[in-house]
């Protein structure tokens, strides 16, 4: 009979010790252009969206407001991005990505395939894993 509650039977702690080795391996290459994980994320957003409502960057990141909003801030303050309000509703806050923002996304455009040459995956693969993580997340 299986034990249940050994440690490497938690689907939890495989998907944790997976993500804190990933992070680990994007590190030191988010050094090079000063950001932090959580931060590299959010200028994702930015750089597929260019300008971008602060709710929508907060469903995409799945992230509460008090967290985004000191991690924006930041960025704001780095000159990566700046807030600006919607021209069709005063009360919505939109982020806009500046000139400064853009040019980091040219330093940044190696990262993801320097990510998956270190874990030794083929795109062919991780089209299979994301399809597989893609059923998982739909399940919850």
């Amino acid at each position: 009979m299986e034990d249940y509650l050994k440690l490497d039977m938690q689907l939890c702690f495989k998907f944790y010790k997976i993500s804190r080795s990933i992070i680990r391996a994007y590190k030191p290459l988010l050094e090079k252009l000063g950001l932090t994980y959580p931060q590299y994320l959010a200028m994702l957003v930015m750089w597929e969206y260019n300008e971008i409502s602060f709710s929508d960057i907060s469903k995409k990141l799945d992230l509460k407001t008090g967290t985004l909003s000191p991690m924006l801030k930041k960025l704001e303050k780095m000159e990566l991005i700046e807030r600006v309000t919607s021209d069709t509703d005063c009360r919505k806050i939109m982020i806009g990505i500046t000139k400064t923002g853009l040019k980091l996304k040219i330093k940044a455009e190696s990262i993801p395939l320097e990510i998956l040459k270190k874990t030794g995956i083929t795109m062919e693969e991780l089209k299979d894993i994301k399809a597989v993580l893609q059923v998982v997340e739909d399940k919850f």
